[in-house]
């Protein structure tokens, strides 16, 4: 075995513990308060924004799902979602989110599945729309996990990609300084990187801006382009 798939392997292994290890209190970090909700409401707010522009009754795959806050909140957007799938590397993370799902009465519209981010489980061009919110820099193998977004979207399919953004020196310390010598195999894309990712991968209408400031983080979006 070669030292890359080494590399890849371990970087994996070492992402799946963080996250099995994290699942029991999870929905309890402060991280909630500090970026997880606020990012949510980001995403809330664009597909908000494109119903207006008609999208509805999509089909929407949050990967890194977590434990599905996300996408019950996206369930309970009134007929902007018909069906959402969640994937996450984490089974003890599936069980909390499969938990919610049923007490909150949204088991039959939310589908949540263990899943590899590089080998997402679902056919070509069947989402409208995929998120994927502060899990990315947790994946060792960027560049196959957008491929894989763009393969699984229908064409003009939207990508929302949300993660710590280290474009300025204060990102940079946080993610690319903290952040590493905490987690160690993660990787915070800047800027160019993103929208590198993105174009290799077959996305267009490549929009990027930024939000918060303890941590910033960065919004890119995207259209699949399967002409």
């Amino acid at each position: 075995m070669s030292l890359k798939i080494k590399t890849h392997h371990l970087w994996k292994d070492s992402s799946h513990q963080h996250f099995q290890q994290w699942a029991d209190h999870y929905d309890r970090d402060f991280l909630n308060i500090l970026l997880f909700r606020p990012t949510h409401d980001r995403v809330l707010a664009l597909l908000r924004q494109w119903k207006r522009r008609g999208l509805c009754r999509a089909r929407l795959l949050d990967v890194g799902c977590g434990t599905g806050t996300l996408a019950l909140r996206c369930a309970r957007l009134p007929r902007l979602v018909e069906r959402i799938e969640g994937v996450d590397i984490s089974d003890n993370m599936i069980a909390n989110a499969r938990d919610k799902a049923a007490m909150a009465g949204l088991a039959d519209s939310i589908n949540f599945q263990v899943g590899d981010a590089e080998r997402l489980p679902f056919e070509d061009n069947y989402f409208d729309v995929v998120t994927c919110c502060n899990s990315f820099h947790h994946y060792p193998r960027q560049q196959q996990a957008v491929r894989e977004m763009n393969r699984v979207l229908k064409n003009s399919g939207r990508l929302i990609l949300i993660d710590g953004s280290r474009d300025n020196w204060f990102g940079y310390l946080i993610f690319q300084v903290c952040v590493v010598l905490v987690e160690k195999h993660v990787h915070h894309c800047d800027r160019r990187r993103f929208a590198r990712l993105l174009e290799r991968a077959g996305f267009t209408d490549i929009q990027q801006n930024y939000f918060g400031v303890c941590p910033p983080v960065i919004i890119n979006t995207a259209r699949a382009d399967k002409s």
